[in-house]
C-alpha cells in the first residue's frame, strides 16, 4: 500500500516530465519575489552590520540576475557602500568596488 508522498513505477515515469515542465513556470512567477527577499535579506545584514555578507548578497544581485530591478537597487547599494569606504579612508576597498561596478558597465 502507498501513501500521497509515494508513487509506483508508472506514476513515477509519468510525474516526471509534467515536474520538468512545470519548474520554468514557477521559476518564473517566483523570481521577482525571491529577488526582493534576498534584496530586503542584503538590506537586514548590512543594518545588522555583516556588511561582508550584504555586499556578497549584491554582488550576486548584480552578476546572476543583472537585468533586473533588483540588481539596480544592489548597484545602487553597492555605490554607496563603495563611497562610505572611501570617506572612512578605506581607498583600497573603495576602489575595488568602483572598479567591479565599471567592469558592469562595459
Amino acid at each position: 500500500m502507498t501513501n500521497e508522498f509515494e508513487l509506483d513505477n508508472n506514476e513515477t515515469a509519468a510525474a516526471i516530465p509534467a515536474a520538468a515542465t512545470a519548474a520554468p513556470a514557477i521559476k518564473r512567477a517566483a523570481g521577482p519575489s525571491m529577488l526582493e527577499r534576498l534584496f530586503a535579506m542584503a538590506q537586514r545584514y548590512r543594518k545588522d552590520g555583516n556588511y561582508r555578507q550584504a555586499t556578497e548578497m549584491y554582488w550576486t544581485m548584480v552578476t546572476e540576475h543583472a537585468d533586473t530591478p533588483q540588481a539596480e537597487q544592489a548597484k545602487e547599494e553597492l555605490l554607496t557602500m563603495a563611497e562610505g569606504y572611501e570617506r572612512a579612508g578605506n581607498q583600497h576597498m573603495a576602489r575595488a568596488m568602483y572598479e567591479r561596478l565599471m567592469d558592469l558597465e562595459d
